[in-house]
């Protein structure tokens, strides 16, 4: 519909030019009929009205209701689930943060840590080695020094093995805890099982198949064997039989070794024929010197005696700068190690001016020992070196007396 154009005042007149009209109705009239219409309505109940529509809401609610609580529902649920969610993404987003942060930090941590136990390990290594060199200097030599055992509380036991071709006799040292009540022969046979010669690379020789007993008065020891004892066949055996047995027990105060056949005087040796005693040589020093037999896998050569005795220690250095006469002992003394002079002073101490030409150094440590371990088997206290181009030599300060060792190639049983 169009909007009228007409202006107020236009319509003023336009209403003023139409016909007037006229109600002819008496105002009683007019009010009586408007009053009678009021007291009709006010005839239907006053309840009627608020019922019904309180009737109309409450059918729209039963109906509505389900599925409005169902709307509610989903949407609390929605919300919740949203807010869960939302949660749940905050603290995997938190979590993920602090595990990566703890991640990173642990693995400075442990980068640290490695650091510090690898600084820290090897920090204790060196303390550990050089406590032990403090505790033991001569760890890693070949013989057995005072210095390594208490005499006290230990047994010194040397025993005679047999090389793995059977052509020489290797002395090794042990040691074993003293027992009170138990005599030195006990402590030598019973430590006898506990040799373990083939990891030495020698012959598995140990213990005997033979009963030992020991006469403390007469100092006499009796080895007794049954018939088909394991000594008796072959030359070789026979052999290596007699000199272990004469290098075990000579030198350690047994005057006689008497050798039985189950109570029977004497045992049946192919090769010597019937013996019923060993030489035993029962002083200590047999003046022999000390040469080398080089093993496979053995870090040092092993110090074997001279069958020969030796009138001089010069005579004893002759032979070390040879071998034996076979050539299966190699020799103990370079060909560029010369001595100007020795001599033995009054406390008995091997005095050795080298050569203003000899030259020490570190290799010619077994080559030391070997004169240390000679030494001690003639009458000497100790060795003392002049004119030496070095003050050290292995744990041997070489401007002092040096000592001499308890027994040669020691080995370590416990």
């Amino acid at each position: 519909m169009k909007k009228s154009q007409l202006s107020d005042n236009q319509l003023e007149e336009i209403l003023g030019q139409m016909p007037k009209v006229k109600d002819h109705r008496d105002s009683r009239d007019i009010y009586q009929n408007i009053a009678h219409r009021v007291e009709k309505r006010k005839k239907m109940p006053t309840w009627v009205i608020p019922g019904a529509a309180l009737a109309a809401v409450l059918f729209l609610a039963f109906i509505l209701s389900p599925g409005l609580m169902g709307v509610n529902h989903s949407a609390d649920k929605s919300i919740e689930s949203n807010s869960a969610s939302d949660a749940k993404s905050s603290m995997e987003m938190d979590t993920a943060v602090r595990d990566d942060t703890a991640n990173e930090s642990a693995s400075q941590e442990e980068s640290t840590l490695m650091m510090d136990t690898a600084d820290g390990e090897v920090e204790e290594k060196s303390k550990e080695f050089a406590a032990m060199d403090k505790a033991n200097p001569y760890d890693g030599l070949i013989s057995l020094y005072a210095e390594e055992v208490d005499t006290e509380t230990s047994e010194i036991l040397t025993y005679a093995v047999p090389d793995e071709q059977v052509m020489a006799i290797v002395p090794v040292t042990v040691t074993a805890l003293k027992e009170e009540g138990k005599s030195w022969i006990d402590s030598y046979t019973e430590t006898m099982p506990k040799l373990m010669e083939k990891e030495w690379g020698l012959t598995d020789y140990y213990p005997m198949d033979a009963s030992w007993s020991y006469d403390e008065a007469t100092k006499t020891l009796t080895m007794d064997v049954k018939p088909n004892h394991p000594y008796r066949n072959g030359s070789a055996a026979n052999v290596i039989f007699v000199d272990s047995m004469t290098n075990n027990f000579s030198g350690v105060g047994i005057d006689k070794m008497v050798l039985t056949t189950e109570g029977e005087p004497g045992i049946e040796l192919s090769h010597y024929g019937p013996m019923e005693e060993l030489p035993i040589n029962a002083e200590t020093k047999n003046r022999r010197a000390y040469l080398f037999l080089t093993v496979e896998g053995m870090p040092n050569p092993y110090l074997v005696p001279t069958k020969e005795q030796h009138k001089t220690i010069e005579d004893a250095f002759a032979q070390m700068w040879k071998g034996d006469e076979i050539g299966y002992l190699s020799a103990s003394l370079p060909e560029d190690f010369k001595l100007a002079q020795t001599e033995r002073n009054e406390d008995k101490v091997l005095e050795i001016t080298l050569d203003k030409n000899t030259k020490l150094d570190e290799s010619f440590l077994p080559n030391l020992e070997a004169i240390l371990m000679t030494a001690s088997e003639f009458d000497y206290s100790g060795v003392k070196f002049t004119n030496a181009n070095i003050d050290q030599l292995g744990p041997f300060n070489l401007n002092e007396v040096l000592p001499l060792p308890l027994g040669p190639n020691k080995k370590n049983i416990n």
